[in-house]
């Protein structure tokens, strides 16, 4: 045979692709190699501004918090003791100052921002005036001199809930770090390496009345780059080993199994290979593009090969070149097709999602499903024309007729379509009923997320941050940058007035454990130099006063005490807000009522004030998690349909193409929204990704029933029952395949890519199911035109009878 006996265009594009098969190998074996030659330069990113746009107001707002306060994101260490005495003993005394001034010297620690009992003042008066001095100025002898340390800080209660427990139980020490995201790892590597010491020659004796904790923002970033380099390390060959088992049950051959790996490698180089050349780093959800890619990239091979090995059963005398031709002939527009409702499945998440790494992982998984596509277009039947055809074993030639006799998988689909072409009136009405369901269930569907979340309720950062939540005014904060028109506005009474009542206003919303702020230091200093009178805990009355505070204070402490609280000019103040919950869901009612009270109580012409800090970043970040969620499956259905109508010139197509992964979905939201499960980062990309993979299963089947109707010219019912056990059986081992790569995602150790690994994997499966059973109900209920105009006559009741008998019984 030669390029005139081709019957169309594809054939004989590939016929002259497969004339030079040695070139086209090379030119993309140099190709991979290039682009993994990149690979060495990926870096790891797992800091919250990577969530962020850069330039949004939340990420600028707490970055100037930082540059005038010094506050960044801490490792916090707590000190907790439940005997009678708690921490107020002698020796957990003594413990608190040797771990601050070992804390101190850690690389990518600011000594000056330490705060504990070792660090921190107390103020009181005496006849003389103010006196400023350390709580733990020396080494402590003895319960005496513990008992008056905490009398100390009992008394003071800018410390009472921030830096010990009311019931003196825990003590917190502070560290904040000059680059969180430079030396944060390191920084808490090496402080826990400070607890762990401690913890073994100090509190050994204490038998287990006394433990000692790392938590804090600063903890986690450390732990989420361990955690990212693990994954890395088990996911992804996980779901390699896994599609490798899915590949050697399909084929049984060696040719089978490495041409797609070839297709998976090459898929997985090129969109990491290329993300590392184009400087973006692996952030925390970067981690699923090899798991999504080598889940999506196999299932090109598994229809070309399963396509090859059922053409070489029927045919076993063709040649090798016109075999190769005929198969891609064949299989080129489902493949390309269904490549291209992928990569704008993973587009529609990316243009939709205002968080940057979602958008990433759209964008280069979209990257690596085209180098899958081109590797299985060309590479592929580039190799398999050098081959001599060897038969599988799954594929033999039936002896009644020119046909394959489908196996056992192929028999298993078989009867699964006879039991839907029986009854498929009620496959559809079932679906109906899923669709209402999911409907139900979509206005209980919650956003909610916590970067605690991200660890198992038994690591130890996930423990200290409960303890701190219990016991302290919280674990999670956020700061509110107080700014005055002039010099000197701070000290006038009557705006250190606005600060205290916007205190009290927060103090009163529900999950605010505390807050802090310069009228808390001013309040001390009153009452120490009115005889400590509690009753005298108050703010000066008048600027002079509050001027000659700070100057008495000066006299005998540092006044760079207050350079957290308040900056030199006294034009520039920060409260800082302690929640006892750092879920999205708990913060949210907090910075909006808080935000609210700004705008209409607390700014002015005079004074103003800006909401900053971490858990103000962590509450756009999240709250664009669901916005981005549903445009993106809007976005992603909407582009599915318009291409699968282009695909196969019909728009009834495209909407059969997207009926049974809408379906799914909408299943799903059932599932999340009656069981709790939340909208998050990870499982928000489930639908978008779950769109663009899913819908290929029903694409593959309605390309195949234009084949049948129109190239083989076979009846609607024919077509139908052939779909089964030929296309039904590779979209079966498709299936398994991606279900087992997401199911890869269940191994990690981040328990929401855990949850999204699940709810893809099963939704997966679930459109699968949908696409072998409603799809083909659809079909025969309401014989849509786009099929029917093929048909030139129909099956008698007596031939359509035989047939959905004969697919009921093993062959």
């Amino acid at each position: 045979m030669n390029e005139n006996h081709m019957k169309t265009k594809a054939e004989r594009f590939f016929w002259k692709v497969t004339g030079y098969p040695v070139l086209i190998i090379l030119a993309f074996v140099l190709l991979i190699f290039g682009i993994a030659s990149q690979m060495p330069k990926m870096k790891i990113d797992t800091s919250i501004e990577a969530y962020i746009p850069p330039g949004h107001h939340s990420l600028l707002n707490r970055d100037k918090v930082r540059d005038i306060f010094g506050l960044t994101d801490p490792i916090v260490v707590a000190v907790s003791s439940h005997a009678k005495d708690g921490v107020f003993t002698a020796d957990l005394l003594n413990v608190v100052s040797e771990l601050t001034e070992n804390i101190q010297g850690v690389e990518g620690v600011d000594p000056d921002q330490v705060t504990s009992l070792a660090t921190e003042n107390n103020i009181t008066g005496t006849e003389d005036g103010m006196i400023v001095e350390p709580f733990l100025e020396e080494r402590l002898n003895g319960q005496q001199e513990a008992d008056q340390v905490r009398r100390a800080v009992m008394q003071f209660p800018l410390y009472v809930g921030n830096l010990v427990s009311e019931d003196g139980s825990t003590t917190l020490i502070v560290a904040e770090l000059l680059d969180k995201n430079k030396y944060g790892p390191q920084a808490y590597n090496d402080i826990k390496a400070i607890v762990d010491k401690v913890t073994e020659t100090r509190l050994s004796s204490m038998g287990n009345q006394a433990s000692i904790h790392v938590a804090g923002e600063g903890g986690v970033v450390a732990h989420l780059a361990e955690y990212i380099d693990k994954d890395a390390q088990k996911m992804g060959p996980m779901a390699f080993l896994l599609i490798v088992l899915v590949l050697i049950t399909a084929y049984r051959t060696f040719r089978g199994l490495y041409l797609s790996v070839i297709v998976i490698l090459g898929a997985v180089i090129g969109a990491m290979g290329l993300m590392a050349a184009s400087g973006v780093p692996m952030y925390q959800v970067s981690n699923v593009i090899p798991v999504i890619l080598i889940a999506i990239s196999v299932a090109d091979a598994i229809h070309i090969l399963g396509q090859y090995y059922e053409n070489l059963a029927a045919n076993p005398d063709l040649p090798r070149r016109d075999l190769v031709v005929q198969t891609m002939g064949e299989m080129w527009r489902p493949v390309t097709l269904t490549s291209i409702t992928d990569v704008f499945g993973f587009l529609a998440m990316g243009f939709t999602s205002s968080v940057p790494p979602l958008r990433m992982v759209g964008i280069f998984s979209s990257i690596g499903v085209i180098m899958a596509l081109l590797i299985s277009l060309f590479m592929v039947p580039a190799i398999l024309v050098l081959l001599k055809p060897k038969m599988s074993k799954a594929f033999r030639l039936a002896s009644t007729h020119n046909s394959v006799d489908p196996d056992f998988f192929g028999r298993i689909m078989s009867r699964l379509g006879g039991m839907v072409l029986k009854k498929p009136k009620v496959v559809v009405s079932l679906a109906a009923l899923m669709i209402i369901a999911g409907g139900i269930g979509i206005p209980f569907l919650t956003v909610d997320e916590a970067s605690i979340e991200n660890f198992n309720t038994n690591t130890a950062i996930y423990k200290a941050d409960r303890l701190i939540n219990a016991k302290m005014n919280g674990a999670n904060s956020f700061d509110i940058m107080v700014e005055a028109s002039e010099t000197d506005g701070l000290l006038d009474p009557d705006r250190l007035r606005k600060i205290e009542a916007l205190q009290k206003y927060l103090e009163q919303q529900p999950q605010v454990g505390g807050t802090t702020s310069i009228v808390d230091l001013l309040k001390q200093m009153n009452k120490s130099l009115n005889e400590n009178n509690p009753g005298a805990y108050t703010l000066p009355n008048d600027t002079d006063l509050t001027a000659q505070y700070f100057l008495l204070y000066s006299a005998s402490g540092d006044p760079s005490d207050f350079e957290q609280y308040i900056d030199y000019d006294y034009r520039l103040a920060n409260v800082s807000i302690n929640l006892k919950d750092g879920h999205y869901s708990k913060a949210k009612p907090v910075i909006e009522a808080v935000d609210q009270y700004i705008e209409n109580e607390f700014n002015d012409r005079t004074i103003k004030a800006n909401i900053a800090g971490w858990m103000n970043v962590f509450y756009y970040w999240v709250g664009s998690v669901g916005y981005g969620h549903f445009a993106g499956v809007i976005l992603a259905l909407i582009l599915v349909w318009a291409i699968s109508a282009l695909g196969f010139k019909s728009s009834v197509a495209g909407l059969l193409a997207v009926t049974p992964v809408f379906t799914a979905i909408f299943v799903f939201y059932a599932v999340m929204g009656f069981t709790g499960i939340t909208l998050n980062t990870a499982t928000s990309m489930f639908a978008a990704i779950a769109i663009g993979v899913a819908v290929d299963f029903a694409v593959h089947l309605i390309d195949r029933m234009i084949f049948a109707v129109k190239e083989q010219k076979k009846s609607l019912d024919q077509a139908l029952e052939e779909l089964f056990p030929s296309t039904g059986r590779a979209l079966l081992f498709n299936v398994a395949a991606v279900s087992l790569g997401f199911g890869s995602n269940m191994i990690s150790s981040i328990p929401p890519f855990i949850t999204f690994g699940a709810l893809i994997t099963t939704c997966v499966a679930t459109s699968f199911l949908g696409s072998v059973t409603l799809l083909p109900a659809l079909i025969k209920v309401f014989k849509p035109k786009f099929l029917t105009k093929h048909i030139e006559g129909e099956m008698t009741d007596e031939q359509r009878e035989d047939l959905l008998n004969r697919m009921e019984i093993p062959r």
